[in-house]
């Protein structure tokens, strides 16, 4: 995969992890949640903690995963692997949402480690030059 795909598949989980809270939110919260600040809030369940938690932590993800990856795409360095590498971050990151969503506790720790060791990866080959 190359980096400019792997940057719009990026963008396209955390467009995805976005649309679930907003739905999450309207489903649990009601519908005019979003148009009044004056009703009370109600209180999350387990599953709606974990769809804004997910959100949140790919928005936190875009800190260090989106440089990585425009980075090598900028780079003039030949990063042996980059394409698997790229692969390996998406594919990552599209499976830590579930495993999230799942609400068990380590089972999504492999999938993050995917994303983080693959931009550490990047930054490093082409610092490396």
């Amino acid at each position: 995969m190359g980096y400019e795909s792997a940057l719009a598949a990026f963008v396209l989980i955390t467009i995805a992890t976005l649309g679930m809270e907003i739905m999450v939110t309207y489903a649990t919260q009601g519908f005019a949640f979003g148009f009044s600040s004056n009703r009370p809030t109600i209180e999350k369940s387990g599953f709606a903690l974990r769809v804004a938690r997910t959100f949140q932590n790919q928005a936190e993800s875009v800190a260090y995963i989106v440089p990585a990856l425009v980075l090598a795409m900028q780079s003039d360095v030949a990063i042996p692997g980059g394409a698997l590498v790229a692969l390996l971050i998406v594919l990552g990151r599209a499976a830590f949402v579930p495993l999230y969503y799942s609400g068990l506790p380590f089972i999504r720790v492999p999938a993050f480690v995917l994303g983080t060791v693959g931009s550490l990866y990047l930054v490093g080959s082409v610092w490396a030059g």
